[in-house]
């Protein structure tokens, strides 16, 4: 009786450690409407915090390599655009647009081979290099950056600027101008090896911790370059809401058949590598220069509809600000599945590859154990008088005995050989792609009976790579940790609830939407008119036509003129 008590107490008490001591009520309604902004910033700050100490933390420290350690949120930050692009996209001029002043350098030619934040600020301008910006007080995230070398420090600057009052950029928002992306000068050569750093990982760092992520194309380069297709489908996979595609400087262009073929080569090269029916909406868009604007022609584009669009960009850049508290949620929300997902599949390869040793192991012993009991049974048959009788009959036993020996021992090395080899064959079929996705199947198979889990396998793809980096480091799977069923019901239990009433912190949290720039209809709202942007080329090029067949008109009427007068002239 006393042992079953001090079992059950005991049984209670881990269950008691093991429930989340949560520093907030998931029930206080009263806070959420009567709480200023910095009492519902700290709330949502010292929330996510405690999740990622009491649930990330203890996960990604057990599995080999961290694969989460940089992908948590650390405060402060501050919400930040990320500008990619090729070079000469325009990257540097639509910044030096929004800040007033001129700022990056711009040209055809790469003009810039690092990293930029820039910052409007309000009392002195200050630059600072990379090693300085580490200890950034106003974004502690930026110490990360040291784990990318001094190489990529030498390349990463920030600038803090007093820009005029009319300047678009508004305070607290910071952008990241980044070196343009271009083809590699050898087959053989990776990004980091030609710029001395990991370019596509440093990308991501990047782009994990934006709010917005412009992504630029040249009419003249509309087509993805060597990096580009490493940043699209490694350092932005998974983060399809954050980004914009905008195919940038469509003034250069001539007329509408010019611009068919830039357009249509952009959505060519982007189907490649998207792997999705539908393509991401594009942005066509230009950046006038010191308010110079392209004389008139005949087949002149429609370039107010384009301004207007650039309108629509500025806008989307200015309402990283208002996304900013989402975006951390949203990123804390994917970590958390990705964190999940690892952990199953890591446990479904883990049994897997026990179970496989189990059986390679217990079948070598049976193949070792046959001889011995037929050796056995016939040596019984054959010497039913016992060792000594056998041992008397001369030295013609002890040869047989002897050479039964021998036989087995080789027997033994030529099992064990084979067993060895059948479980490096396991594993190399584990560690495939095919041997990954049959476990993914398995492990998920209870949900794919009744939907196709798409999100699951947009996540997979994700995880995939992080696993087999995880396999990689490890002499066996067997050496994976073991990731309690407690641990994955306590982030399932997180997703299920925290994540809700962290989006309602959030959503408190928004600041005011920006104000629409002049001549566009706020996006996703459909206008009760035409917009005078697009009418007015319209109107231009219908009375330009009017105008043609007027004076063609006119010319066809003096030349009947003129042949009539001609005739009654001649005698």
């Amino acid at each position: 009786m006393a042992f079953s008590l001090l079992s059950w107490c005991r049984h209670r008490s881990i269950q008691a450690s093991r429930r989340l001591k949560r520093p907030y009520s998931l029930t206080d309604e009263a806070f959420l409407k009567d709480a200023d902004a910095a009492a519902l910033q700290k709330r949502l700050e010292s929330a996510i915090g405690f999740l990622q100490e009491a649930v990330l933390l203890p996960i990604d420290k057990r599995l080999p390599g961290r694969p989460f350690e940089f992908d948590m949120a650390v405060f402060p930050c501050k919400p930040t655009v990320l500008m990619i692009g090729n070079h000469s996209s325009g990257k540097s001029t639509f910044i030096n647009r929004m800040m007033g002043v001129q700022v990056q350098e711009t040209g055809v030619a790469p003009t810039d081979d690092g990293f930029t934040i820039l910052e409007r600020s309000e009392e002195h301008e200050q630059f600072e290099d990379g090693p300085t910006l580490t200890g950034c007080s106003e974004n502690k995230a930026f110490r990360e950056l040291q784990r990318f070398g001094r190489s990529f420090l030498g390349h990463c600057r920030r600038k803090r600027m007093v820009l005029p009052k009319d300047a678009e950029l508004p305070y607290g928002l910071q952008l990241v101008d980044t070196p343009g992306m271009i083809d590699l000068p050898g087959n053989n050569q990776t990004s980091s090896k030609a710029r001395g750093y990991n370019f596509v990982e440093v990308v991501r760092w990047w782009a994990k911790r934006s709010d917005l992520i412009l992504l630029l194309f040249d009419p003249d380069k509309p087509g993805t370059t060597g990096e580009t297709l490493e940043v699209l489908t490694k350092s932005l996979a998974g983060l399809d809401h954050k980004f914009l595609v905008v195919l940038n400087k469509v003034d250069q262009l001539d007329n509408n058949v010019d611009f068919a073929r830039a357009f249509g080569t952009l959505g060519w090269a982007l189907s490649k590598v998207i792997p999705q029916k539908d393509i991401p909406m594009v942005w066509t868009m230009y950046n006038e220069r010191n308010g110079s604007k392209r004389p008139p022609h005949e087949n002149e584009l429609p370039l107010e509809a384009f301004a207007a669009n650039r309108n629509a960009v500025v806008r989307e850049v200015l309402r990283a600000k208002v996304r900013h508290w989402d975006n951390i949620v949203t990123s804390l929300e994917e970590c958390l599945r990705q964190s999940d997902m690892l952990s199953r599949m890591c446990n479904k390869v883990r049994e897997s590859a026990k179970q496989q040793i189990s059986r390679a192991w217990r079948g070598a012993a049976l193949m070792l154990s046959l001889p011995f009991f037929v050796a056995a049974f016939i040596g019984h048959g054959r010497f039913s008088g016992g060792l000594a009788t056998a041992w008397s009959q001369g030295s013609g036993v002890v040869s047989l005995l002897s050479q039964l020996a021998v036989l087995c021992v080789l027997l033994c090395f030529v099992v064990l050989g084979l067993t060895l080899d059948q479980l490096r064959q396991f594993d190399r079929i584990q560690m495939s792609h095919g041997g990954l996705d049959t476990m993914f199947e398995s492990v998920y198979h209870d949900i794919f009976i009744h939907t196709g889990g798409e999100d699951l396998r947009v996540r997979w793809a994700t995880v995939r790579p992080l696993l087999e980096a995880m396999l990689k480091s490890v002499k066996s799977p067997t050496q994976l940790p073991l990731i309690e069923s407690w641990e994955l019901d306590r982030i399932a239990e997180i997703l299920e609830e925290d994540i809700w009433y962290l989006r309602q912190v959030a959503k408190r949290l928004r600041p005011a939407e920006p104000k629409m720039p002049e001549g566009h209809p706020p996006r996703g709202v459909a206008p009760t008119e035409p917009v005078a942007a697009v009418g007015r080329p319209e109107a231009k090029r219908r009375e330009g036509r009017e105008a043609r067949e007027a004076n063609q008109a006119a010319q066809a009427a003096q030349a009947v003129e003129a042949g009539v007068t001609g005739s009654l002239s001649e005698p």
